[in-house]
């Protein structure tokens, strides 16, 4: 997202690294990084293009070519209608993120079982959390995050609970990014303080 200067790029690039963010954080990165290689330094022109065959062949576990193909074709919707997925979310939202993402994909979607990883149908007990850190990476405004958005007040964001922020949370801690990737996935935490955790804990 910070290679970016363009807002609208910088919106593009945090959605797909947020929304493809699960797995083995080096798989997703390798992954990434072919997705953007493709797509050039201009990623809303890209989009705006619509030629999407540069993705055949390229999949990352659940999802084939095929759905990453279909997750272009909507974001193109998305830009040609809205110019960017800042002002869609602005359009949908009104105080409740889940329903502004149900009306984004009742619009975009409709019925469809299509895309249902990346716009979930409507389900209370869905914890949205790749959206919630996409919204956080645009709402926040700090080292991590670009704060783009000033229609989302941040007192709304929700940080959905992992399995590593659980784990952690029992020690109980704050300050979600860095417990998640320094303790969590970085210092292997099992969620049991022993006196090993001091060699590999920076909060110990």
């Amino acid at each position: 997202m910070h290679r970016y200067n363009e807002k609208r790029d910088k919106e593009i690039a945090g959605f797909l690294a947020s929304q493809f963010a699960y797995g083995k954080i080096d798989l997703f990165k390798k992954f990434l990084t072919a997705v953007f290689e493709r797509m050039g330094s201009d990623l809303g022109m890209f989009i705006q293009e619509g030629n999407f065959s540069g993705f055949d062949g390229l999949y990352y576990r659940f999802q084939k070519s095929e759905d990453i193909i279909d997750l272009f074709n909507v974001l193109k919707m998305i830009i040609d209608e809205f110019s960017s997925i800042g002002k869609m979310i602005e359009y949908f939202y009104h105080g409740d993120t889940r329903e502004a993402l149900w009306k984004v994909r009742e619009h975009f979607l409709g019925n469809s079982n299509k895309l249902t990883f990346f716009f979930p149908k409507p389900l209370k007990s869905n914890p949205l959390k790749r959206w919630n850190l996409y919204f956080r990476w645009m709402v926040r405004k700090d080292e991590v995050d670009a704060g783009l958005w000033d229609f989302i007040d941040k007192k709304n964001l929700i940080i959905p609970l992992d399995t590593h922020l659980f784990k952690i949370g029992r020690c109980p801690l704050k300050y979600d990014l860095f417990l998640c990737h320094r303790v969590g996935i970085g210092a292997e935490c099992t969620g049991k303080k022993t006196v090993g955790c001091k060699k590999k804990c920076i909060i110990y």
